[in-house]
């Protein structure tokens, strides 16, 4: 029973690390690619709607 809790702990330590690592990501994701994107989109729009819809 021993090895049991022990694998237990080991896999809840494992997943809150990746947990962390994934919400770090996200962060990243939505302060610096999000607001890129929608400026390049915005511009695309403006781009096509300056050019006719060719």
């Amino acid at each position: 029973m021993r090895n049991n809790a022990l694998k237990s702990i080991l896999s809840f330590a494992i997943l809150a690390v990746l947990v962390i690592i994934a919400l770090k990501i996200l962060k990243f994701a939505l302060v610096v690619v999000l607001p890129i994107a929608i400026v390049v989109f915005v511009v695309y729009i403006i781009y096509i709607f300056l050019n006719g819809n060719s």
